[in-house]
């Protein structure tokens, strides 16, 4: 079943440079980096020390107010430095990443598992930090029940990655993710798609789709939310990216951290605007390397939400 939602209100910047639908590997970074402060409300507390050597989805640091809320490394490699602020904040942790990854792995999750044993699967495996709360956008209370959950599969955003492409191989996973994270809640899962896309979420299972339309920000996780289930007081919702529902349905299918990405490197700048599939916590130079018309002081990378944690 599928609803339609149209937006009146808003407005649509067209950029010059939005990517072409041609998808790449971009090159290997040597170097990936974890910053605490990319989640908010976080105090860390570290799990690792510079020289140690890791696996992809090995916990570099978890929440000292609550030690069940772990997050992971996104490769294998050797800890390299740790850089810390003011205070002797940890500001970031370098990863030298192993040419060929190796991954922690912690089984699948049974079918038969219920809520509790779901949360204590994905909080174990660092996959929790990608489930989000609304008020205040911070990561989900596990302890409480959301009233349901949301996922924006459609960015109206100007250059933004186009979720129809990016997740167009990934009908597995994403069924796999909405069909345990459906357990968490007390409502539906409600996912906005374009209204004249072809996106994978229609042919998902276990959801209540929407079809919006009209301008910026009709894309935005929060005007669905407005529109299908308004937070009222004391009440919250959870909400989950498109492109993480990948990743935790990976986690759960194989017990594999594949902290992959497909983002869009776009701009009037841009000597070929495209796709590239890359690894969370990147070197984003490993990305922009040739690919920049004229290097000038005038031009400004800018490493969006699809590209960061």
């Amino acid at each position: 079943m599928s609803n339609d939602i149209h937006f009146k209100k808003g407005l649509d910047i067209n950029l010059v440079g939005e990517a072409n639908k041609v998808l790449v590997p971009a090159p290997k970074s040597k170097f990936y980096s974890v910053e605490p402060s990319d989640f908010h409300g976080i105090n860390p507390k570290l799990n690792v020390k510079i020289s140690d050597n890791i696996l992809a989805g090995d916990v570099l640091f978890y929440d000292k107010s609550d030690e069940l809320l772990k997050f992971v490394s996104p490769v294998s490699g050797q800890i390299t430095e740790i850089i810390r602020g003011e205070k002797r904040k940890i500001l970031s942790i370098k990863i030298l990443a192993d040419e060929k990854q190796v991954f922690k792995n912690l089984g699948s999750l049974k079918k038969s598992a219920n809520r509790q044993e779901i949360i204590e699967f994905l909080l174990s495996a660092g996959c929790w930090p990608f489930i989000m709360q609304r008020p205040y956008a911070i990561i989900a209370n596990h302890k409480s029940f959301p009233k349901s959950i949301f996922v924006s599969g459609y960015s109206s955003e100007p250059l933004s990655a186009n979720f129809d492409f990016t997740l167009k191989d990934n009908k597995k996973e994403i069924q796999a993710a909405v069909s345990v994270l459906g357990k968490l809640s007390e409502g539906n899962i409600n996912v906005s798609v374009e209204k004249s896309s072809n996106s994978i979420f229609r042919e998902i299972k276990d959801i209540e789709l929407y079809n919006v339309s009209g301008p910026h920000p009709s894309g935005n996780v929060g005007s669905l939310i407005n529109k299908v289930d308004p937070v009222n007081k004391g009440e919250s919702v959870w909400t989950v990216s498109a492109q993480d529902l990948v990743i935790i349905g990976h986690m759960l299918l194989t017990g594999e951290f594949k902290a992959e990405r497909i983002v869009s490197l776009s701009g009037s700048s841009i000597e070929s605007p495209r796709y590239f599939k890359t690894i969370i916590g990147c070197q984003i130079d490993s990305i922009t390397n040739n690919n920049i018309v004229t290097q000038n002081e005038n031009n400004r990378i800018i490493s969006g939400y699809h590209i960061v944690w």
